[in-house]
């Protein structure tokens, strides 16, 4: 103990001697834990708890096959609506929108807020249950501006509302709309991005108008889906390409045919694959999927993109949750002639 207190002594001495070197030495200690922090807390979250749904392992997001970076483009609803009923591989496919940016006003109060639209049955898809009232359901989708029901995410209703469970039943307004408000999200879900965590959920047939719910061109729906039982990714991709490729000789001016694949949703984009392959090193894994980090034949392990309709308007959106500088705002990206890869 002794000559471990003089060793203290004599290594303080040096120190307060050498200040600008102190100085380097204690900055760099600080650079590195505070990176590993960060590092190992990404980690934590997208690589050892999977997203909050029912059977994550079982989730996949239709993608373009050719890889692409930040481009959060999936297909138009009626494609979507074509995929659903034509695949012969998925259980169900559901869809949203993550796009959604309004005002939100209740009693004499309004804010800023952002949100999903979703299909009708995309809590049912992932299997998670509300904390209040329900959620919206695939029985509530008639048409075109047949379901003005949203439902409320966790931390939207603890702040705005207080949590006050008397809120279901009562009518909100985003923009310039009416919506009654039917469930709230549970506290740890929050949509189907692992740094997302949108406010409301609002059904889809609610958030476009009638024209774009008919229009191939249309804005696009991120799509999901879970497989049935025995069948693998390779078949499930080699089915939706077959799909692909018969709606292009149906719809040649919007539908482009190219092949698809199945990836893991929840990082933005194929910028995911990075993501992923930089974490599984720093953590030591093996790249891959769950379980034994292998991925599944024709399933890359990644994240996100879709189906982009030719003939589509450039334009560019941020989302919240991704990465800029502080992962707040995620932006999207499209040109004038269509997503990466799927030019002709």
């Amino acid at each position: 103990m002794k000559d471990l207190l003089l060793d203290i002594r004599y290594a303080l001495r040096v120190l307060w001697k050498s200040p600008a070197f102190t100085l380097v030495a204690l900055v760099t200690l600080m650079l590195g834990i505070g990176a590993n922090v960060v590092v190992f807390g990404v980690v934590n979250a997208v690589l050892l708890h999977p997203l909050p749904v029912s059977d994550p392992g079982n989730l996949y997001q239709l993608r373009l096959k050719p890889w692409t970076s930040f481009k959060g483009l999936t297909t138009s609803y009626p494609a979507f609506q074509d995929y659903r009923q034509r695949n012969t591989t998925f259980s169900e496919i559901a869809g949203f929108d993550g796009f959604c940016q309004a005002r939100l006003s209740w009693d004499n109060s309004t804010r800023r807020v952002s949100g999903y639209a979703v299909t009708g049955n995309y809590f049912e898809l992932l299997g998670v249950q509300p904390e209040v009232g329900r959620f919206i359901q695939s029985a509530d989708d008639h048409g075109p501006n047949s379901a003005p029901y949203i439902v409320l995410g966790n931390n939207l209703w603890r702040s705005a509302f207080n949590a006050d469970p008397g809120v279901i039943g009562t009518t909100v307004r985003l923009d310039k709309a009416s919506f009654t408000v039917v469930g709230v999200a549970p506290a740890r879900f929050h949509g189907t991005e692992q740094f997302d965590w949108p406010d409301y959920f609002i059904p889809v047939v609610n958030y476009f108008d009638a024209k774009y719910l008919e229009d191939r061109t249309g804005r696009p729906l991120a799509v999901l889906g879970r497989l049935k039982p025995g069948v693998t990714p390779e078949q499930a991709t080699e089915n939706l390409s077959a799909i692909a490729a018969q709606l292009a000789k149906e719809y040649p001016k919007t539908d482009t045919g190219v092949p698809l694949r199945l990836i893991r949703p929840g990082l933005y984009g194929d910028t995911g694959d990075v993501i992923r392959g930089f974490l599984y090193s720093v953590a030591g894994g093996r790249s891959g999927g769950d379980g034994d980090r292998k991925p599944a034949a024709g399933c890359a392990e990644p994240v996100a993109v879709a189906l982009w309709p030719r003939g589509s308007q450039g334009r560019c959106a941020c989302l919240p949750g991704s990465s800029d500088l502080d992962l707040g705002k995620r932006a999207a990206v499209w040109d004038d002639s269509g997503a990466a890869g799927v030019g002709e």
